[in-house]
């Protein structure tokens, strides 16, 4: 990348060295047409980036009139579409005409980071259909607050802290009144304070609260994601959202749990839901088919409830069932 501009494509500013880097790093184009001794034609240029981030306002910025259309909304642009941009000058040299292609909003199709597409969500990059909002706000809080314990929180939302307290009235970097010493508030947590506070108790809502106000710009300038600070760092500074809450306790425990450890919570999990399902079926008079017992990391899985195993035959898989068994008595008694 040669040339990085910094534009508002709200308010305009910056907008006209877009038109002179455009005519500058497309100079060579008509340069090569004349020594061909071709007349120059108007330069071409494609408008990239992510869904409602302002793509098309750009362009009616450029071309100082509403040509496009526009949306506080994720897909408004559907189809490709060329805009050309004429000036005083063009009347007199086609070179220095340029052409704007206008596209959809574009998602890496192999995103592979999950925190990526809950970010993408949090900035209405994202239809409404394909995320769970409640689970992006708290996660949009949880990542803020992350920032400000990494010590990156002037560069990142100076005025977040602030705006948590006269808007929902709680301070999201203090202690609950009566919790642990050494737990902070989560995601999860603040949005229930403001659902609690402001939204009678109703989670959704509280959400959408959320969300809106940190797309309206009502928590202050906010930058979720930090460049590196000299030529010396290695890249984008990594945030791990979830290690910072295993480290304060709450929904992140588990996650500091060894892997053998929680493979053994799930599986007494997916024993104990069996359990509640077998007592179920005999409650209903439901004869259950034959289970097939299978052992993962040297833990038993797949054994009903109150069954025990014979000394002699611990650890030994049941051979699975014949044709001819498989769903008998499934459907007797309903």
């Amino acid at each position: 990348v040669e040339d990085v501009l910094f534009v508002d494509a709200k308010r305009g500013g910056g907008i006209h060295s877009i038109n002179r880097a455009v005519l500058r790093a497309g100079s060579h184009v008509n340069e090569r047409r004349a020594r061909r001794g071709l007349s120059s034609r108007p330069l071409r240029v494609g408008i990239i980036g992510y869904p409602n981030v302002g793509k098309s306002a750009l362009i009616n910025k450029i071309l100082g009139r509403k040509r496009a259309k526009t949306a506080n909304t994720p897909g408004v642009t559907r189809t490709l579409q060329w805009i050309r941009v004429r000036t005083d000058d063009t009347k007199k040299n086609r070179g220095k005409e340029f052409e704007l292609l206008d596209s959809p909003g574009i998602i890496p199709a192999n995103m592979v980071d999950q925190s990526d597409a809950l970010l993408l969500a949090a900035c209405n990059s994202i239809g409404t259909a394909a995320y769970d909002n409640q689970a992006v706000a708290a996660y949009l809080m949880e990542w803020i607050k992350t920032l400000h314990l990494m010590g990156y929180g002037d560069d990142s939302s100076p005025k977040w802290r602030e705006a948590c307290l006269d808007r929902y009235g709680f301070d999201p970097l203090m202690k609950p009144d009566g919790g642990s010493s050494d737990r902070l508030l989560t995601g999860e947590d603040m949005l229930f304070r403001v659902a609690d506070a402001k939204c009678r108790g109703l989670p959704e809502d509280a959400s959408r609260m959320i969300l809106q106000d940190f797309r309206a710009g009502r928590l202050g300038p906010v930058s979720l994601q930090l460049a590196p600070r000299s030529s010396d760092d290695k890249g984008q500074v990594r945030v791990d959202v979830m290690r910072g809450v295993a480290s304060l306790g709450g929904v992140g425990e588990e996650m500091n749990m060894a892997a053998e450890d929680r493979e053994r919570l799930k599986a007494e999990q997916r024993d104990e839901r069996a359990r509640i399902a077998v007592e179920t079926a005999k409650e209903r008079g439901v004869e259950l088919p034959p289970m097939v017992e299978r052992r993962v990391d040297g833990i038993s899985t797949g054994s009903r409830a109150g069954d025990e195993a014979d000394d002699d035959t611990e650890g030994m898989s049941t051979p699975p069932p014949k044709e001819d068994e498989i769903g008998k008595g499934l459907f007797d008694g309903w």
